[in-house]
């Protein structure tokens, strides 16, 4: 459980600067230049869409590890790919949940710990793209 506890808080942490460094440069991009609404808001959404993504993928790389690191697994026999685990983390991340992909041991923290950040960062996302939208550029 050490293992799990020490790889959560790290993806954790990762993902929150990741995160960060996104809605500074959406804000600051937005506020910058001379956009009209639509394009600034096409700006945000692919800006944090794209962090989104990447924070995703940082816990499928953690997920990858914590197999390597004989933490957990996944009930499915059939999850043999990076992109495998990387759907699951999206799936996870995104607090769908679709449940075609079990986590086993340990890794049943680690995908909470998944859904808790992905649901806190989505939120920072939607106050972020709501500020893009209301205030007016510089």
């Amino acid at each position: 459980m050490g293992w799990a506890i020490v790889l959560a808080l790290i993806l954790f942490g990762m993902s929150g600067l990741v995160h960060v460094a996104a809605m500074s440069w959406v804000m600051s991009a937005a506020t910058r230049r001379t956009f009209a609404t639509p394009a600034r808001l096409l700006l945000a959404l692919y800006g944090l869409g794209g962090a989104h993504i990447l924070e995703a993928g940082l816990y499928a790389i953690g997920f990858s590890l914590g197999d390597n690191l004989g933490i957990g697994g996944f009930e499915q026999e059939d999850v043999n790919s990076f992109m495998d685990v990387f759907y699951f983390s999206l799936v996870n991340y995104s607090s769908l949940g679709l449940g075609d992909i079990y986590p086993t041991g340990h890794f049943r923290f680690l995908a909470g710990v998944e859904a808790l950040n992905g649901f806190l960062l989505i939120s920072c996302s939607a106050s972020t793209l709501f500020l893009v939208v209301t205030r007016k550029p510089d």
